[in-house]
C-alpha cells in the first residue's frame, strides 16, 4: 500500500530534511520534518546530564511555526557543546513547542528520574496532551513486549495516544555495512 506521509528524524540535527522533503514530494508522499533531540535533567551543555544518560525525544513539525521552533531548539541544544553532544533541559523546551508533536517511548519508563508518571507528565505540561504520543517499537528484543505493554498502560493512564514507530537506520539491507562504518566512527571504534 502507498504510504501517505513519512518523517525523517535525524539524531540531533536536521541535515536530511531538505533532501527528504524533495524526494518525498516527488513521490507523492507528504514529508514531515522532525528531529531526535536529547533531554536531560542536568545542564544542557552536558549530554550525560550529571552522569545520567540523556533521554531521546522525537519532535515532529506540524507546520512552519513548528519548524522554526525545532530549529531554535536544535540550535540551543548545540550551542557551546562539543560536536555531537548537547542536550536540552525540559525548561529549554518551554515556550518553543508550538507546532511541534513529541513522541517518547522507552524513556517514559524512567520513573526513578521523574517520580510517579515519569517523563510523560512534564511532557504533557510542556507540549499539551494533544501533542504528546507514546511511541511503541518492536525489534524482537528481550523485554520489549513487556515494555510495550507498560507503555500502552501509561498512555491509557495519562489519556494520550500511542503509535507504532521504528528506528530505521537504512532503507535496504545492502546499506548495512555503511551504517556499521558510520556507527563505528560515531563511537570512535573499529569494525572489529
Amino acid at each position: 500500500e502507498r504510504m501517505p506521509a513519512g518523517a525523517v528524524t535525524d539524531p540531533g540535527n536536521l541535515f536530511g530534511a531538505a533532501n527528504f522533503d524533495k524526494e518525498a514530494t516527488s513521490h507523492g508522499v507528504r514529508p514531515i520534518s522532525g528531529c531526535e533531540v536529547y533531554t536531560t535533567r542536568g545542564s544542557r551543555h552536558d549530554r550525560e546530564g550529571n552522569g545520567e544518560r540523556p533521554n531521546h525525544l522525537i519532535l515532529l513539525c506540524e507546520n512552519d511555526e513548528g519548524y522554526r521552533n525545532l530549529c531554535r531548539l536544535v540550535t540551543r541544544m548545540k550551542m557551546r557543546a562539543p560536536k555531537g553532544e548537547g542536550a536540552l533541559t525540559l525548561a529549554d523546551l518551554e515556550g518553543h513547542t508550538t507546532g511541534l508533536v513529541a513522541l517518547a517511548g522507552r524513556e517514559l519508563l524512567g520513573f526513578e528520574k521523574y517520580g510517579i508518571g515519569g517523563l510523560i507528565d512534564p511532557l504533557i505540561g510542556i507540549f499539551g496532551r494533544g501533542n504528546v504520543y507514546v511511541e511503541l517499537q518492536r525489534h524482537l528484543l528481550r523485554d520489549q513486549e513487556t515494555e510495550n505493554r507498560t507503555l500502552i498502560d501509561l498512555a491509557g493512564a495519562f489519556h494520550v495516544p500511542f503509535l507504532a514507530a521504528n528506528g530505521v537506520r537504512f532503507a535496504d539491507p545492502i546499506e548495512r555495512p555503511l551504517f556499521d562504518v558510520l556507527t563505528c566512527i560515531h563511537h570512535k571504534t573499529d569494525l572489529a
